[in-house]
């Protein structure tokens, strides 16, 4: 469809508030599942409104899709959320990287969500340098072996696929030795999963996976052989948008029903309003008006990254930012309701772990901070990729990975 052709965004946005006030239901109703208002949003052609009408999208673009998500906060409508992976970030890394059979196999199930997708990349031993990756992939025929573990992995109990960064090639420097490939984890032999404990004390949806010799089709690598980097920066790319929720990964309005967490939301603000009425306390009066101005900075940030996104005057890696303004707002709102409660926060009766708890709360808070790449990583990659300025030295960056390991002793 050619751009003369699109519908215009406000006709779209019109339709779309229609439709949602006889089909989708508000977060005071009850809730639907995951799956249910997937299906709903695809059946009814919402659902992956900027992909191509042959994979099951809408065929629009990304300001169709940020209109629609803003009339669903309009109006305070149910969003699946944890769909945000598939469509938000593996979704368009199939679509730029795949092959047409790989296109046409696995995105109409992804975008309807009838297979939920995860990300297979951070390892044991790999800290922030995914190129790293030891985890290994083999060639065997028209099939391929895939051997290693993967962590970190959010749901990776209720997914269907990974998309698994391997090593296929250990001669070759470290970026250029790797490969993507799909791996389908419910009914696949040799794979196993176990959930992580949370720093509150909480099993949390976190896991970590071992793979023992699992036997894959070529056909689910996903870019070509060895080109798996590519592949990865691009992941990751949609990853911290969607962290912004910019881009494909604008998925979300309101998150979902309940207490939020941060400013804006309610029972961290009266909390601390609270504090600071009953304590007159200066410091947290002002931790409270910068957490609130944070609050109202964010989405303008993420507005107008977006903007950049579909107008092509932003292009790279623009989601890093919003990724990190984000996540540091995000916890140092937090940590402004902590002070405002003081030890009330942190203390509670029982054994058992509060979830609703503040101090609970900030522990989880720091994840934020990690997934999707370190603020540490986004910080490098805003200062040479948005700024240009020069790399750190990468003595390591020619040499073949399997020497790289040698000389560190690793291997």
């Amino acid at each position: 469809m050619s751009a003369e052709n699109l519908e215009p965004v406000e006709a779209f946005r019109a339709r779309a508030a229609h439709w949602m006030q006889g089909h989708l239901p508000r977060w005071d109703d009850e809730l639907m599942s995951e799956r249910e208002l997937q299906n709903l949003l695809f059946d009814h052609g919402f659902a992956g409104i900027a992909f191509p009408r042959r994979y099951g999208g809408a065929g629009l673009t990304l300001e169709h899709q940020r209109a629609f998500v803003e009339e669903t906060a309009v109006q305070d409508r149910q969003l699946p959320i944890a769909n945000r992976v598939s469509i938000g970030m593996v979704g368009p890394t199939i679509l730029q990287h795949g092959s047409d059979e790989a296109k046409a196999r696995f995105l109409p199930p992804l975008l309807r969500g009838d297979a939920l997708w995860i990300q297979l990349l951070s390892e044991p031993q790999g800290g922030s340098d995914m190129a790293a990756t030891m985890t290994r992939l083999t060639r065997d025929g028209v099939t391929y072996v895939l051997n290693g573990s993967k962590m970190w992995s959010s749901g990776a109990l209720d997914a269907d696929y990974g998309l698994c960064l391997c090593r296929s090639n250990w001669g070759l420097p470290k970026h250029r030795g790797l490969s993507m490939i799909a791996v389908p984890l419910k009914g696949t032999s040799g794979i196993t999963i176990v959930p992580t404990r949370g720093a509150s004390g909480l099993m949390s949806d976190h896991c970590e996976e071992f793979f023992d010799d699992v036997m894959l089709p070529a056909q689910n690598l996903i870019g070509a052989e060895n080109e798996g980097w590519a592949v990865a920066r691009t992941l990751l790319l949609h990853e911290r948008n969607t962290v912004g929720n910019v881009g494909y990964g604008r998925l979300v309005g309101r998150r979902e029903r309940g207490p939020k967490r941060v400013f804006g939301g309610e029972p961290a603000a009266a909390s601390a309003t609270a504090a600071i009425a009953r304590r007159r306390l200066d410091a947290v009066g002002t931790m409270v008006v910068d957490a609130y101005i944070q609050s109202v900075v964010v989405p303008l940030t993420s507005a107008r990254v977006m903007a950049g996104l579909y107008a092509g005057t932003y292009k790279g890696q623009w989601g890093s930012l919003a990724k990190l303004q984000a996540t540091v707002a995000a916890q140092a709102s937090v940590r402004t309701a902590m002070a405002a409660q003081g030890a009330d926060g942190v203390i509670w009766d029982g054994e058992e772990v509060r979830t609703d708890n503040v101090g609970t709360t900030w522990l989880e808070s720091r994840g934020g901070t990690i997934a999707g790449g370190t603020n540490e990583i986004q910080r490098n990659i805003i200062s040479e990729r948005l700024l240009e300025l020069p790399r750190e030295p990468a003595p390591d960056q020619h040499l073949p990975f399997d020497e790289t390991l040698r000389n560190s002793g690793r291997r």
